[in-house]
């Protein structure tokens, strides 16, 4: 895989357009030699967005669209295989969740309805005066027993913990989990680890040898019901992407863009990590369902233990 940016920069104008009125237009631009090399990488992206005659219209915005433009991230590690080859690197996001990014394997996100999608849009982040995570769950004082919850049947989990919920959302559940399923009896040669995440299904796919902009990955991307969004976020990147920690606000902290710094020495900087470190604790990311196929290869393997530790799909904690 190609390496992680280590610099970013940003330049910032307004223009006006013919038919349109004036855009406050923030590009970046990326390098692994210098910031200076990333602002000169931001000024020629400017001049050309602005000599095609501006953003796409339907956007509306002079923002670089997400996930059709790469937006900076911090990188927080790089895996090698033996050989020294790049494997796999660590970012986080724009709102502050790390996320895997890697070519050795195939990873794919389905969607189920989801119910939180407000409070993602909410002021700062938080959710508001609703309790937290496990009060909501486990009704403020009953006892959580996560060795239980990770043997139970997911049948007779509650949805936070990747159970099938009820009604629409139910119905859906299953018509994925049959797909994913059907996939897998369709592609005996490749390897599946199938999780449940809090709104959706995450596969990770071995022995698929594509590479995330390949026609062979979005052909078995698009057969499982991969979400578009994210099949378009794996092409920009170019890599296939998976969320290791919570979303900040389903652990009631404020998203990391609200801190306006990239600066990973800044006093803020330090005390959002401790804060959203110390937030997800006690939740996990997805719930192994089942595993088929072939053994992975090694470096395979290793990305899925990375993913694993990561992740928590065996704790038995609320999903986040």
């Amino acid at each position: 895989m190609q390496p992680i940016p280590r610099h970013w920069a940003a330049v910032r104008e307004t223009h006006t357009f013919p038919g349109h009125g004036p855009f406050a237009l923030t590009i970046h631009g990326s390098s692994d030699i210098s910031v200076e090399d990333a602002r000169r990488d931001a000024r020629e992206r400017m001049d050309a967005l602005v000599a095609a005659g501006g953003p796409e219209q339907e956007h509306d915005s002079g923002l670089e669209y997400y996930p059709s433009r790469r937006l900076p991230e911090e990188l927080l590690e790089d895996v090698h295989s033996e050989d020294g080859t790049l494997i796999a690197a660590i970012t986080r996001n724009r709102y502050g969740a790390a996320v895997l990014n890697t070519d050795a394997l195939l990873i794919c996100d389905v969607d189920l309805p989801q119910e939180d999608v407000g409070r993602s849009r909410s002021s700062g982040g938080r959710a508001g005066k609703r309790p937290g995570l496990l009060s909501r769950l486990l009704g403020g004082g009953a006892k959580h027993d996560a060795a239980t919850d990770g043997i139970r049947d997911a049948a007779g989990l509650p949805d936070e913990l990747g159970g099938p919920g009820s009604g629409e959302r139910g119905r859906v559940h299953a018509e994925l989990l049959t797909s994913i399923r059907d996939f897998g009896a369709r592609h005996p040669e490749l390897g599946m680890r199938a999780y449940r995440t809090r709104h959706g299904f995450r596969l990770l796919v071995s022995g698929a040898d594509a590479h995330p902009a390949s026609e062979r990955a979005r052909t078995l991307m698009a057969e499982v019901r991969s979400d578009p969004l994210y099949m378009l976020l794996c092409r920009v990147h170019d890599t296939y992407r998976a969320r290791l920690t919570p979303k900040p606000w389903r652990v009631e902290i404020d998203r990391f863009e609200s801190l306006g710094t990239r600066t990973a020495s800044a006093p803020e900087h330090q005390d959002w990590v401790r804060r959203y470190r110390d937030a997800s604790a006690q939740v996990a990311v997805c719930r192994l369902l089942e595993v088929t196929g072939p053994a992975p290869s090694a470096e395979e393997q290793r990305i899925i233990d990375l993913h694993d530790r990561a992740t928590r799909p065996e704790s038995g904690l609320p999903l986040a």
